[in-house]
């Protein structure tokens, strides 16, 4: 345990002083941002609709109270943290091969698997921190907005729905960080994370979005009028992250056998 502590503290230190740490918090506040202004718009369409900037598909989202403000936010998270919690983990295990650094921890004298839990503990911290300040900086863009509906029910629920959703997608960052250590740097994660989505929003379109666990976290939010999941959707996606994890683990237990 003392050596897990030791792994972990230097694993966010390595983090938080890198300049991940800036672009991720940075990008992050994209998600309220982006939902804030549809809010906006939505709040006051006669203002944006002079400008020509309200179509008609946005029209269709109606992001008209907090109700359906924090689903959006929700919506949001799960598929912007694909993004976000998924480079993270490319960057905590890509480094460590762009960097050169790989044969220096194998030949440390502390178990391997603590070495990998330790960078997954970071991950999910970290990730954990960014969306806790996404939905601060959401909740106080809705309060100035004005929006309607906003019961201590209807917020309770609404970031438990957040806490779900980012939840889910964080437990998605395991086959990341695998393909951050077989493709030896960053490229390789960079291009699954960008299948994934693509691959997500294809199975949605075709209705069989909620078996495949990248499109998982959106369905939890209600994307599609109410949580559409069932047993399968959650052996698809934590079947997905258990199988990252042991990968990732057999990964670096053999890595200098490669």
């Amino acid at each position: 345990m003392k050596k897990l502590s030791s792994c972990i503290l230097i694993e966010w230190r390595k983090l938080i002083k890198s300049k991940l740490s800036i672009v991720t918090a940075c990008s992050i506040c994209l998600v309220p941002f982006i939902v804030g202004l549809f809010a906006t718009m939505m709040k006051y369409p006669e203002n944006f609709k002079n400008l020509g900037l309200i179509s008609a598909k946005m029209e269709m989202m109606r992001v008209t109270d907090w109700s359906s403000y924090l689903m959006t936010i929700s919506q949001v998270i799960s598929v912007g943290g694909l993004l976000i919690f998924g480079f993270t983990a490319s960057w905590v295990f890509g480094r460590e091969y762009s960097d050169k650094t790989m044969i220096d921890l194998l030949a440390l004298p502390i178990k391997r698997d603590t070495i990998v839990l330790s960078k997954f503990i970071v991950i999910a911290l970290w990730s954990y921190i960014l969306s806790i300040f996404a939905l601060l900086l959401g909740l106080l863009a809705g309060n100035l907005i004005g929006l309607e509906g906003g019961s201590l029910t209807v917020i309770f629920k609404g970031i438990l729905t957040f806490v779900l959703c980012t939840t889910l997608t964080i437990v998605l960052s395991t086959p990341v960080a695998f393909f951050a250590c077989l493709g030896r740097g960053y490229l390789s994660p960079l291009a699954f994370i960008i299948f994934t989505i693509i691959f997500s929003q294809l199975g949605s379109a075709l209705n069989f979005g909620k078996y495949i666990p990248w499109a998982i976290p959106a369905f939890a939010s209600g994307i599609a009028g109410k949580a559409l999941l069932n047993f399968g959707s959650i052996v698809s996606l934590f079947g997905v992250s258990i199988l990252g994890l042991i990968a990732t683990i057999a990964w670096w237990r053999y890595a200098d056998y490669d």
